[in-house]
């Protein structure tokens, strides 16, 4: 293998932060299908199987019969688009989101903190920040249908990650 190219594979994995050395063991990044652990410095990413769940209450995945809201929860895709909605019956309401494709719920993810769910942003968002019915800025009352499929993105300390989408092309030259 050319040095070159095994340099370009390593070289991302190192600038993602996947060594945790002096942080404190246990679950990061958790969302209802995968997570990530810290245990010695060592970064590790775990995925659940099928038909499994991360649980908040036990900090491993197990059994959806077993998981509490959000992650344990299938919700109804049958005639919405696909994208992320808003989960209005999570508690507190809209702290987490799930996933339509093709009409099947591909999963749920909570949103860090004390943040709730910005369908227009397709991320999680500051509650002042998103439109009623998740959020008390004003506005539209009504979620209605997942915008673009942009990822949701926060940043390492749960803070909203702001993006540069364009709104229009740009002229040919």
């Amino acid at each position: 293998m050319n040095p070159a190219f095994a340099l370009l594979i390593l070289l991302p994995a190192a600038a993602l932060g996947l060594n945790c050395t002096g942080v404190p063991d246990g679950n990061y990044e958790i969302g209802c299908r995968a997570y990530s652990t810290c245990t010695s410095g060592v970064w590790k990413i775990v995925q659940c199987d099928i038909d499994m769940a991360y649980n908040k209450d036990t900090g491993k995945c197990d059994d959806v019969k077993n998981v509490p809201s959000p992650c344990g929860v299938k919700q109804d895709c049958t005639g919405k688009a696909d994208g992320r909605y808003a989960d209005l019956s999570s508690d507190p309401k809209c702290n987490s989101y799930f996933t339509c494709a093709d009409e099947i719920f591909m999963g749920e993810n909570p949103c860090p903190g004390a943040l709730v769910f910005n369908e227009k942003l397709q991320a999680c968002d500051f509650i002042k920040a998103v439109d009623p019915p998740c959020g008390t800025k004003g506005g539209s009352s009504q979620v209605t249908s997942a915008p673009a499929t942009a990822a949701p993105a926060t940043a390492a300390n749960n803070a909203p990650v702001a993006t540069d989408a364009p709104t229009a092309a740009a002229p040919s030259a």
